[in-house]
Formats: structure tokens, sequence, C-alpha cells
């Protein structure tokens, strides 16, 4: 799979946001996308998908244009488009049948997702988190070979924002995920390769490690902290550590964890990757 982007220019009622785009993306992974809020993140997203057509340049998926691509793509945008009076049963089956598969099919995404337990329930009296995964699996139902993904953990607890992390990765083995953050820390944990914009133009793209400015401090809220390591300082109710680069900062929460620590909530003090994106939704 890969995916080309040349001097791709789009927008909204005639007005361009996206400017001369070039970009290719050539192998299965998580392509973090990057950029503060208006640059373009959704826009780009939703080219991807051909809900904007361009004003010039092309998309492309495997060297077919995007309009006659027989390429699967999952999008996940800011709003589930599930039918909140649905069970999730019938909303599940309703999009199995729209791609056209079984409800075998459904029934193996539901088991992926570990969503037996929410069948029965209507769609619109789940937590957010349970929506969520809810419109991951109806997202992927049908197979797809591209993962586009806006903001999928936004507003949601750590524990659910772990468990599908923990997916993303796991399913990026196998497919090309376009994925963007709010949460800094979460974007340099997930994922090896940027595509880091600005006001509609393409800035940066290539590996995480590229970034590195060599400084990177993250806080971390937690307990037993200081009975695995004392190479931290405090800063008010942070633990706060240095790092040579962003990489460094899942390997420490590892330690602590599996070393008995508990970890509350990890936040960025700074980041090579705040040059491209501040904390406001697009």
């Amino acid at each position: 799979m890969k995916i080309n982007v040349d001097k791709f220019s789009t927008g909204y009622s005639g007005i361009e946001v996206l400017h001369d785009m070039t970009f290719n993306v050539s192998k299965p992974g998580i392509y973090v996308v990057l950029g503060k809020n208006g640059a373009g993140k959704t826009t780009l997203f939703r080219a991807l998908t051909g809900m904007l057509k361009p004003f010039s340049g092309t998309i492309r998926y495997n060297d077919v244009d995007l309009e006659k691509t027989d390429v699967k793509i999952a999008y996940l945008g800011h709003k589930d488009a599930i039918p909140t009076g649905m069970t999730v049963q019938a909303a599940l089956r309703f999009f199995g049948r729209v791609e056209g598969v079984s409800d075998e099919v459904v029934n193996g995404v539901v088991e992926r997702f570990n969503l037996k337990k929410l069948l029965p329930r209507s769609y619109q009296n789940l937590s957010q988190g349970q929506r969520k995964r809810v419109s991951l699996a109806k997202s992927l139902i049908g197979d797809k070979e591209v993962m586009i993904l806006d903001e999928p953990t936004a507003s949601l607890d750590p524990k659910v924002s772990s468990e599908i992390r923990e997916f993303m990765m796991t399913e990026s083995k196998d497919r090309i995920i376009l994925y963007s953050s709010h949460n800094l820390y979460e974007a340099t944990d997930i994922g090896s390769e940027v595509i880091a914009i600005s006001e509609g133009k393409i800035l940066y793209v290539g590996e995480m490690s590229g970034l590195s400015t060599g400084h990177y401090r993250i806080g971390i809220i937690g307990t037993g902290i200081e009975q695995v390591t004392s190479e931290f300082t405090k800063e008010g109710k942070y633990y706060v550590f240095d790092l040579k680069s962003p990489d460094e900062a899942a390997d420490l929460v590892s330690r602590l964890t599996s070393s008995g620590a508990r970890v509350f909530e990890v936040k960025d003090i700074s980041n090579p990757l705040e040059r491209f994106y501040d904390e406001s939704n697009e």
C-alpha cells in the first residue's frame, strides 16, 4: 500500500486551505499528522477520503487516482456518525450491510473490540470511551487498508486512551494509519513517522527522531516513583524528568510501572514538536 499526494491544493467554497502539498507514504505504520489549530489537519483528512475535491494536484492510492481507487479507507472524524437511537448491535449490523459483509464478519469485529456486553445497549447511553470503541469498530468493518483517525482519543480517560493506542499499534503492522492527536506525549509515544503542516503547507515529513532537539522534559504524577528512581526534580505535584529524546518517554513509563510505581498522568513540559502543535483542537 502506498499513498502519493502530489502538488495538491483544496479548500472550501473556492477558498484554498491546503497549498501545493506533496508527500508520500509507502509502508505500514502510524503516521502522526501534527499542526497547530487551523493548520489544515482535518481538511487534509477530508481530502484523503475524497470528501473534498482538489483545486489542483492529485491524491493517489497504489498509483490510482483517489476517485477511481478501490482501496478501502476507514475514517474516524470528530463526530461518531452512528445513529444515537440504535442499539450497538443494530448499528454494527447496519454498517456491515452497507459494507456488504456478513454478520459473521461483524461478530469478528465485536470480538476484537470486546463489545459483546454492549451489543444490547442503546448507543446514546454509552460512555465516551465506549462510544469511541464502537466507532472504531464500525470504521474497521470491511477490512480497511488505510485508517484515517482525527484525534481518536480526545476527551477520553487515560485507561481507554491507552487501550486505543495499543489497538492502533497492533493494526499498524498491516496497514497505514494516519493519526492526529492533541496530546504531544501520545504523539511521540505512538508514532515513528511525522507529517507536520502549518497554514496548509507541508513543513516536515519523516521520522520522529529527525525532530529531536536533544532536550525533552516530561512531568509525571504517580506514586512509588521515588522507590524506582531518583533522576527527577519536583515541580509542584509533578516528578519532572529530563530526557534526550521523546523516544525515551515510553521506556521511562514502562520501567516505572514494571517496577511497581503507579502512573496517573504524563504531561509534556517541553517537547521538540511544540513548534508544530498547540493544545487547541482544530
